[in-house]
């Protein structure tokens, strides 16, 4: 199971977050709470796998309370590095950046890698191994959840399942999107972006893959 992290401080000042460490908001910490206990409940025997940053780790507690393990911290799902826009809001890259920003909108991705951050090809590189790792490592009985971020999640499953490119919708904060393993050993997906878990005054509004 792969669960976006809850809503940080700057994803609700619509800052770039990348690789940075902003923690979660008063929302996301309450997200957290609701999708530690609904995951707990479910999968108590779960392995808990999280990135290294502050907003996944601070997400991955409340479950990891709940169960009394310990997590294994991986930083190959960390967030897509975007480099020099990292901690500014669209508005100030649009501002300060403006040829750059008008080629990322017409998705042109690799501008990423002129401010130092990472391109698609690069991104899913580190994204693709790590998840097939985890999908091989977890028994047909068992449950891995990995608490990651959105581009990790929106990128991995697109690579994994061979789907084109913007097929699926934009991962929310505190859903679950889950990849089983087949017979024949390919992924399948057995649910993408639930929220259902969630009551609805935390069902906060999506944000794009660059600020998550």
């Amino acid at each position: 199971m792969l669960v976006r992290h809850g809503e940080s401080i700057w994803n609700a000042t619509g800052r770039i977050q990348g690789q940075q460490c902003a923690g979660l908001s008063d929302t996301g910490s309450a997200q957290a709470r609701a999708t530690g206990a609904a995951l707990a409940e479910g999968h108590p025997d779960a392995r808990v796998v999280v990135s290294d940053l502050l907003r996944c780790q601070q997400t991955a507690q409340p479950l990891l309370d709940a169960l009394g393990g310990e997590p294994v911290t991986d930083a190959r799902l960390r967030e897509r590095s975007f480099g020099a826009w990292e901690g500014l809001t669209r508005d100030e890259v649009a501002e300060r950046d403006a040829e750059r920003w008008r080629r990322w909108r017409e998705r042109d991705d690799e501008v990423v890698a002129e401010i130092d951050g990472e391109t698609d090809a690069v991104f899913v590189a580190r994204i693709v191994p790590v998840l097939r790792e985890l999908l091989a490592d977890t028994p047909q009985d068992g449950v891995t959840v990995a608490v990651t971020h959105g581009g990790p999640i929106w990128h991995g499953t697109h690579a994994l399942l061979g789907l084109p490119p913007a097929t699926l919708g934009t991962v929310h904060n505190a859903s679950v999107t889950e990849l089983v393993s087949t017979d024949g050993g390919s992924p399948a997906l057995e649910r993408y972006n639930e929220i259902a878990h969630l009551p609805r005054e935390l069902r906060v509004g999506r944000q794009p893959a660059v600020v998550a």
